[in-house]
């Protein structure tokens, strides 16, 4: 059962982290639009 509670804890984290992530790529990719634009 902890194991279980650790797992589903380890994979909400990662989940969270590559959320995260795909976020900041996607504002990257705006801004250098932006400033090509510019």
């Amino acid at each position: 059962m902890a194991a279980f509670v650790a797992g589903m804890f380890v994979g909400s984290f990662v989940m969270l982290v590559i959320m995260s992530m795909m976020v900041a790529a996607k504002r990257a990719d705006e801004a250098s639009e932006r400033w090509e634009k510019e």
